[in-house]
């Protein structure tokens, strides 16, 4: 996945991510998540063609995405589950997953701390390899979405949706 790579290889499978997300209007976005009051994984696959049940296991990768985390058999069998569902072993099924771990417990965080009053983002911080293999925590205080190559291509995605489900808590 785009995420966990750089150079060429990066920009390859970033702009299978970017492709799927500019089939998807934010403000129809927005407007899914108000309507359907469920998860952000849920919301984003529909709007992304896949079906809803892909959620379950994407929050049990979710559990193993992060490279600190362990990797579990239960995780894999899910990933194994959604190559299956959503098309084969390739990039694009990849950065598919990716895109929905991504939104799983970030969007969901950002939709509780908005609704709690709470500021700062809903991940604080991520973690890289340095080249000489050493892992680098770094604070995403000011850009909550990163920046540069690997900033999230889905930013006004995940605003969006955490608006409209923030809404339709809102409003009961």
């Amino acid at each position: 996945m785009a995420r966990f790579s750089n150079g060429s290889t990066h920009q390859r499978r970033r702009a299978l991510a970017v492709a799927d997300l500019a089939a998807v209007d934010p403000d129809s976005l927005r407007a899914l998540a108000f309507r359907r009051r469920t998860g952000p994984v849920e919301v984003l696959a529909e709007a992304l063609g896949m079906p809803i049940a892909v959620a379950e296991d994407i929050a049990v990768i979710a559990k193993s995405y992060q490279p600190h985390t362990t990797i579990t058999a239960a995780a894999d069998e899910a990933v194994d589950r959604l190559v299956r569902t959503l098309g084969g072993y390739d990039e694009r099924t990849a950065n598919r997953i990716a895109l929905l771990v991504q939104a799983c417990d970030a969007t969901a965080t950002l939709v509780a701390n908005t609704l709690a009053g709470l500021a700062g983002p809903p991940v604080p911080k991520t973690r890289r390899v340095a080249p000489d293999g050493t892992t680098v925590e770094v604070d995403l205080t000011d850009t909550p979405f990163g920046a540069g190559p690997h900033a999230c291509p889905g930013r006004l995605h995940a605003l969006a949706l955490a608006d409209g489900l923030v809404q339709a808590a809102r409003a009961g």
